[in-house]
């Protein structure tokens, strides 16, 4: 299926190379042998049973955990060989969607959004953060949010601040985890678009960890099946949508 997911991404560099990655926990296999490639501007979801290895997949990505096996290449940095300087370099390029929004609960909106300019660039004039926060909160849509405090939103504005404070360093790759979790489902097909905008205006790659099909459906380019460890197989929505092997019907055909 990969071939014909990935012509129209052929020409572009891969922004991410996972070869050969395998870790686990004590006896528990949670990545085997996984490979894994994300080209320029694509959004790649992984799909996959609760406990199957997606977190821990982006924690690896990220450096959070070390593999047992394999090797990562992000922006074309071989990240086991980075130290902690360099993989903070590594990590203003990019973004991250908590599943909880991880909003700093004492922090206004404005706090929220000008914390990540304030640690990864103090050399910023505050002419160029309040431009940052103006763009960043215009992308989402809440101007009118800017001095509010985190238990004044609802859980839609929550998110898309969320959001706004991923973006806001411009990042070349986003990671969101479960976008659309606890939502509605008309705030959670807005909070796609977001994401589909956001990869239009920035020219981000991500990958997405969702569990709702929809989401699936209206935000990947290609889909990744995790199970058992392994990348089992992968596709457009709409390839994986047709498949008739079983184990791949089951994620269409019932919810998770």
């Amino acid at each position: 299926m990969f071939e014909k997911s990935a012509d129209k991404y052929k020409d572009r560099p891969r922004v991410i190379v996972v070869e050969h990655l395998s870790k686990q926990f004590g006896d528990h296999v949670v990545l085997d042998d996984f490979n894994l490639s994300v080209f320029k501007e694509e959004n790649v979801v992984v799909l996959g049973k609760s406990g199957s290895g997606k977190s821990v997949l982006v924690k690896c990505i990220v450096s959070l955990l070390k593999p047992d096996l394999g090797s990562i290449f992000v922006l074309g940095e071989d990240i086991s060989t980075l130290n902690d300087e360099e993989l903070d370099a590594l990590r203003m390029k990019l973004g991250f969607l908590f599943q909880s929004n991880a909003l700093y609960d004492s922090m206004t909106v404005r706090e929220n959004l000008e914390f990540p300019l304030l640690r990864y660039d103090k050399s910023l004039q505050k002419s160029e953060i309040d431009a940052r926060i103006s763009e960043a909160l215009a992308n989402v849509g809440l101007e009118h949010t800017l001095n509010m405090m985190p238990a004044e939103l609802s859980g839609g504005m929550a998110k898309r601040i969320a959001l706004a404070r991923a973006m806001i360093l411009k990042p070349e790759i986003v990671f969101y985890d479960e976008p659309t979790a606890g939502l509605d489902p008309v705030t959670a097909r807005e909070i796609d678009a977001l994401i589909l905008k956001m990869k239009r205006k920035y020219h981000t790659s991500s990958i997405i960890i969702s569990h709702d099909m929809e989401c699936v459906k209206h935000t990947s380019d290609r889909v990744i099946l995790l199970l058992e460890g392994k990348c089992y197989t992968q596709g457009t929505y709409q390839e994986l949508e047709q498949s008739t092997d079983e184990k791949v019907k089951q994620f269409f055909e019932s919810e998770m």
